[in-house]
């Protein structure tokens, strides 16, 4: 019984030591840069180290990119859609 109780708390220890959400070991700083593509209702960056995205909803749509990386968004109503 003792055996097992060591067992559990070195896999509860281990956990811990994996998901230190105060002092996380990894830091996501955005390059600055986007390269933005629409999937679905979101907006999905996939150039910087992590993925991630902006919802922009149903109503709106992506229809280019400045030249400073930003997304030009247009509604749907705006382009004749709805």
């Amino acid at each position: 019984m003792h055996q097992k109780q060591s067992e559990e708390q070195e896999v509860i220890k281990a956990k811990s030591e994996e998901a230190n959400f105060e002092h996380p070991s990894f830091k996501f700083i955005p390059n600055g840069h986007h390269e933005w593509k629409q999937q679905g209702y979101y907006l999905v960056c996939k150039s910087c180290e992590l993925e991630h995205a902006i919802w922009i909803g149903r109503k709106h749509l992506i229809v280019g990119i400045k030249e400073n990386g930003q997304p030009i968004i247009k509604s749907r109503k705006e382009l004749g859609f709805l």
